[in-house]
């Protein structure tokens, strides 16, 4: 069976688009790097903002135990003071 100039140009229109998408390639993968850069910035961004808001959330945790530790030793020496 020999093949048909129908059957060429479908081929040659294969291989057309092959050869275009081999040349978009190297933009695709630029923009590709470029949106995985963006969003390893982001992620450290991110990452820093909730190891800060962790830092401050045990800062906090500890200002709040100190208050409640001077808060119950006034208590008790009110008590210790005050008639049974």
């Amino acid at each position: 069976m020999e093949p048909t100039d129908l059957t060429i140009r479908i081929l040659q229109e294969i291989r057309d688009e092959n050869r275009g998408m081999r040349a978009d390639l190297p933009g695709l993968r630029a923009d590709v790097s470029s949106r995985f850069d963006g969003i390893d910035q982001r992620s450290l961004a991110i990452e820093s903002t909730l190891k800060e808001l962790a830092e401050q959330m045990v800062m906090l945790a500890r200002g709040v135990t100190t208050a409640l530790e001077v808060r119950l030793g006034m208590d008790r020496r009110l008590e210790e003071r005050e008639p049974h």
